[in-house]
């Protein structure tokens, strides 16, 4: 940092090569000696002799002529200012000095060495500086620590940085303690003294760097790390922890919509693994074991991002998965791969003691036991306090598109209802609005989702929003697949409400519902998208429909086609990552 002097009613860097312009920071004027008492007269106290302190004699005319003589010569400043101080910190009286950055910083190791390393008061730290010929005062000192960073006190600016950096690392399961010049913090010192939680300091965004007089570390274990079988209810609150620090960890500027945070995650590479894992929970159900295991293959290559990269949609994700799967086999090796690799890596954080004690819990527990598990932390997840919790505002509702993903099948259709009753739309609808055609599309797509499946796919706003979103996606020139399935499906369905078995095929809202749900098989029948997977259980479901109304022909026809879809997957497939342009 430059050093500055006071130059021409300005300051300007000491590196000023004009010193025509310069004068002394404290200039010692030369003042004319008047006909006042002694006393009246304040003259600093020293140390050197008596007779120092004794009040000059009287001046007599010609010696006031002397002194007027003198003032007519400019001042000669010299380089080292003294100055005589009575410090109230440490009761002394002595001469201070005006030094230069290069003096300073030839005492800077001294200084540092008994202020911080030592931990000696600035009291005394001067006391031994005065001894040793360097002479300052508190304020001096002061003012040189700022610019050192030599502070033996935690700033609320430096706690908030702290924090950040340790929830980042939380969620990759790295232990964090900081040190201050070598020393241990004790942040819970902090804000117990405070009277607040780390949860009042919390800050959305990425740690900006820590000072150079802070240090992050990962202390070494205590004892080896041993993950017991966790109980139902400790399961739950490591779920939640673990939510805690991924709610802090950015997906998305936070100016945008909250319903684009879902759109986000659907570019995620971690989100891709999960898809292709559930698309080989659905291969292996239907009994195409060569395609589900290549599936399978696929997914297993970047689910370690679960660890490396978590997210909190992610960890959503990831529970939802487990909800929706019928093949055990599958669902144990997923948590047994993450159990192992958190352990591989030596992660111990929240997220990697869930992962091993779930991974215990399956092995030691009936399957429905664990389902109901799975489900019942997912639902406390959806109804987290955000204020009590410590997460930022929107976090909860950032995650409800994520609940309404089209799938090809559902374990327990009941309970999984009952999450997606859980969500509230109103709160989507907090914060910045679309701004973009793009994003209307998103937050209409979504809104449909939400209250068509809450609704039961009734009432007059389904329609308007089915019929808005596919004029709307006219206008687009890119892939516009998903949102042209969502608006056809909600057709579909609206038409479907009152259909009931036995109806006869020709009943025009049996007409009405299969014509628009040809129109969402259509979209997939004859190619593949392994993020559209669940295009092929509509297939299913057309079928289903044909044979509710006595449509045999239609529906074997229907069940044929569904055969030959399969058959478009193909046995060796990799997935490609796109990586978006910058």
């Amino acid at each position: 940092m430059n050093e500055y002097i006071f130059v021409a009613n300005d300051y300007v860097p000491a590196n000023t090569s004009s010193s025509a312009l310069m004068v002394a920071h404290r200039p010692q004027h030369q003042y004319r000696r008047s006909a006042l008492p002694p006393s009246s007269v304040p003259t600093p106290p020293s140390s050197e002799s008596p007779e120092s302190t004794q009040s000059p004699p009287a001046q007599s005319p010609s010696d006031e002529a002397s002194v007027r003589s003198h003032e007519s010569e400019p001042a000669q400043p010299t380089p080292t200012q003294m100055q005589s101080v009575f410090s109230s910190q440490t009761g002394e009286s002595y001469r201070s000095q005006q030094h230069t950055a290069q003096v300073w910083e030839s005492h800077k190791e001294e200084i540092r060495k008994l202020y911080l390393d030592e931990n000696r008061p600035l009291k005394e730290v001067m006391s031994i500086m005065r001894q040793r010929g360097f002479r300052a005062t508190v304020r001096m000192y002061k003012s040189r620590f700022d610019k050192w960073g030599f502070s033996k006190n935690n700033s609320k600016r430096e706690v908030v940085t702290m924090l950040q950096v340790q929830r980042q690392r939380n969620a990759l399961g790295k232990r964090t303690t900081f040190q201050r010049n070598g020393r241990e913090i004790a942040i819970d010192a902090y804000l117990k003294r405070k009277g607040i939680s780390q949860y009042d300091l919390a800050e959305p965004g990425i740690a900006e760097t820590l000072p150079h007089h802070l240090r992050c570390v990962t202390p070494p274990p205590e004892t080896p790390l041993i993950i017991q079988t966790g109980g139902a209810l400790s399961l739950q609150e490591l779920v939640l922890q673990t939510a805690r620090d991924l709610a802090w960890n950015p997906y998305c500027p936070a100016d945008f919509p909250l319903v684009t945070s879902a759109a986000v995650y659907r570019g995620d590479a971690l989100r891709c693994a999960i898809t292709d894992i559930t698309n080989a929970d659905w291969l292996f159900h239907v009994g195409h074991f060569n395609r589900g295991g290549v599936m399978c293959e696929q997914g297993f290559k970047s689910l370690h991002l679960m660890i490396t990269k978590p997210s909190i949609y992610g960890l959503l994700h990831l529970l939802l998965f487990h909800l929706d799967a019928y093949n055990k086999g599958i669902v144990k090796e997923v948590w047994r791969y993450l159990a192992a690799y958190s352990a591989t890596i030596k992660a111990d954080g929240p997220l990697a003691r869930l992962f091993q004690g779930i991974s215990k819990f399956i092995n030691t527990h009936e399957f429905d036991e664990y389902w109901n598990l799975i489900f019942e932390c997912t639902e406390r997840l959806l109804l987290i306090d955000e204020q009590s919790s410590g997460l930022p505002e929107g976090t909860i509702a950032r995650l409800y598109p994520l609940i309404f993903i089209p799938r090809a099948h559902q374990y327990k259709q009941g309970p999984y209802r009952r999450l997606q009753n859980r969500c509230d739309f109103s709160r989507l609808t907090q914060g910045t609005k679309p701004r973009v055609p793009e994003e209307q599309a998103i937050f209409d797509a979504t809104e449909l989702l939400i209250i068509g499946t809450q609704s039961n796919w009734q009432g007059e706003r389904v329609l308007e929003l089915a019929e808005s979103i596919l004029e709307t996606t006219k206008k687009f020139d890119y892939n516009i697949d998903f949102f042209i399935f969502i608006a056809l499906n909600a057709l579909a369905h609206y038409y479907r409400a009152d259909f009931k078995p036995g109806d006869p095929a020709n009943s025009p809202r049996h007409q009405l519902s299969v014509q628009y749900l040809e129109q969402v098989c259509q979209l997939s029948e004859g190619k593949w998208d392994p993020d559209l997977g669940y295009f092929m259980g509509d297939l299913e479901k057309l079928e289903q429909w044909y044979r509710e109304a006595g449509d045999t022909l239609m529906a074997d026809d229907a069940h044929r086609r569904w055969r030959n879809s399969l058959d478009t997957i193909p046995v060796q497939w990799e997935r490609v990552h796109v990586v978006a342009p910058q």
